[in-house]
């Protein structure tokens, strides 16, 4: 996606886009209205406890939970550090809902996610500089990888009683290591980790089909489109050597 083929122009006007409220408005609205419209909110998880049956309403919960993430997810994008705040308080609510949704690695693969999301929060109080791609970059994404291989591997082996599904074991192996790997990419403040998250997004599209999870589908439609703009905007801010505040 070469930044240097549009027009000064274009580059602004992506950039007010990235910026405005507007845009995490749209966000919301796209999350909360689909999920009503395919009746997600009525989505319910029946469990028991010392013999007695309940029913969690896990559709509003995952709505409140896309929301929340969708509000972090902005606010990154627009390097507000806040934002990596409400991502690491919202990581226990998402791992909860993928577990409870199938995703048995969730029970060791979040709390890495969580560390890293808090670290990220803390690496940004002290440094805001945009950094260009170096050895670290490809480090961090390699240790991503083997963090998800390992985690998932211990999950879907030991920790649960059936046999292991390859293809929703490594649907959720892939998107796991892209997350480790640009979470701690993202403490650096990479403009070129917006490209990682295009493919995260794309495997996440998968992996909440399989699931069924159709609410986090369509966020993460919106997170693709997001993580363009964003890609373009932080690029630009680079070259420019934009003071940012956050």
């Amino acid at each position: 996606m070469p930044i240097l083929s549009l027009s000064e122009k274009t580059i602004k006007t992506i950039k007010s886009i990235t910026n405005s409220t507007y845009l995490d408005i749209i966000g919301l609205i796209i999350v909360v209205t689909t999920s009503i419209v395919l009746g997600y909110h009525n989505t319910e998880y029946k469990f028991s406890f010392q013999g007695k049956n309940y029913i969690f309403l896990l559709g509003y919960v995952s709505i409140l939970n896309t929301s929340l993430s969708m509000i972090g997810n902005r606010l990154v994008t627009k390097k507000n550090n806040i934002g990596n705040l409400v991502t690491t308080c919202n990581t226990f609510l998402s791992g909860s809902i993928d577990f409870l949704l199938g995703n048995i690695g969730a029970i060791l693969t979040y709390p890495v996610t969580f560390i890293g999301n808090y670290l990220v929060f803390k690496a940004w109080k002290k440094s805001t500089i945009l950094r260009s791609i170096d050895f670290i970059f490809y480090r961090n994404l390699i240790l991503g990888f083997v963090f998800s291989l390992i985690l998932n591997y211990i999950a879907f082996k030991y920790l649960s009683d059936k046999p292991i599904d390859w293809k929703l074991f490594f649907a959720i192996v892939i998107p796991a290591g892209l997350t480790f790997g640009g979470t701690f990419n993202t403490a650096r403040m990479y403009p070129d980790n917006w490209v990682m998250w295009q493919i995260y997004n794309l495997t996440k599209m998968i992996q909440n089909l399989l699931q069924m999870n159709i609410a986090n589908t369509v966020k993460y439609v919106f997170y693709f489109f997001n993580a363009i703009i964003g890609y373009i905007t932080w690029k630009d801010d680079k070259k420019k050597g934009t003071i940012i505040s956050s």
